[in-house]
């Protein structure tokens, strides 16, 4: 009977152990400091990106657009509007998936100290699917992006230009993304990239890809990282998948970076409920933290993590994360 209680006890430890270790955190006050990320700042941004599905070519999509330009013009990132066409082309093992459309995606730069540095890129996607107001997908993501801009431009001049990307047409095959590194003439001073997405209305947010030759990115990642979630498997799980990101077009281009998105409450992804009131603003929190943690060592840096044999990162714990060399 002892033996049974004291499994039971340790059933329940482990349980809620494990409950607590996936909870994202508490979000941020509006009155954090300066510096941090703030949760309370950013989610008035998704109230207004996510009051109504706004796929790409949509009246809706437009009154998102001109208001991303205004909050970027009160950051003083100058905000510029490119205007493409695109084409993007996914071959699976039976068949070939082709899209193409009108885009326009949203970029400003936070101004370094060194203008011919290699810049550091923060990038989302600000178009929905129809039918969803996409307060998770990705209106996080944008809200996160600007509310990292103004912390860095809070802790002073950056080492290097930081570059905000706010693509349009992701859901409709990755377009924005497309356009911009096929197209833009900044993309080609890109030296280090953040991507956010998500796949869910909540839960914490995991640093699920890379690009290759990643041991300095792995390094950056770990020694930043606030409360990291990170998975070998979940890297594996994804490449497997039909599914992507806009960081597959940067991974294509070569530029280094890290990917993050939240996956959980997954009935909420491309779902009329995606809405601010049902988005958990720890997610957001999370995001926005651990994405912030790595842009501004990467901004204020002397170098950006280069290219060398890649590390292969295990499962993290309790904020504490394992990586080592392939064997």
């Amino acid at each position: 009977m002892g033996r049974s209680i004291a499994l039971a006890l340790c059933l329940i430890a482990a349980f809620a152990l494990a409950w607590s270790a996936e909870r994202p955190p508490s979000p941020a006050p509006a009155n954090a400091p300066a510096t941090s990320f703030s949760a309370a700042r950013a989610f008035p941004d998704v109230e207004i990106i996510a009051k109504a599905p706004h796929p790409i070519g949509s009246p809706q999509n437009v009154a998102v657009r001109d208001y991303l330009i205004q909050r970027m013009t009160a950051l003083g990132l100058e905000p510029q509007i490119q205007r493409a066409e695109a084409l993007f082309e996914r071959k699976g093992r039976r068949d070939i998936a082709i899209a193409g459309g009108q885009v326009e995606n949203i970029i400003g730069v936070l101004p370094g100290r060194d203008r011919t540095a290699p810049a550091v890129a923060v990038m989302a996607h600000y178009d929905s699917v129809p039918g969803s107001p996409g307060a998770a997908d990705d209106a996080s993501g944008v809200a996160a992006a600007l509310e990292i801009v103004r912390a860095l431009k809070a802790q002073g001049q950056p080492a290097r230009d930081v570059i905000i990307v706010l693509t349009d047409g992701e859901e409709s095959g990755l377009l924005g993304a497309t356009a911009f590194f096929e197209q833009h003439p900044l993309a080609k001073r890109i030296g280090f990239l953040l991507n956010m997405e998500a796949r869910g209305g909540g839960g914490r947010a995991q640093m699920f890809q890379t690009g290759a030759e990643n041991g300095e990115t792995i390094d950056l990642f770990r020694k930043t990282a606030i409360s990291p979630t990170a998975s070998s498997l979940t890297v594996f799980m994804y490449e497997k998948m039909p599914n992507d990101t806009d960081f597959t077009i940067s991974k294509a281009a070569g530029v280094p970076g890290l990917n993050y998105a939240f996956i959980g409450r997954q009935f909420d992804y491309h779902s009329p409920t995606s809405t601010p009131a049902n988005l958990d603003k720890g997610s957001l929190q999370h995001i926005g933290q651990e994405t912030l943690a790595a842009a501004r060592e990467a901004a204020f840096a002397s170098d950006l993590p280069a290219k060398t044999p890649s590390l292969v990162y295990a499962n993290t714990f309790a904020g504490h994360m394992l990586a080592y060399p392939p064997v």
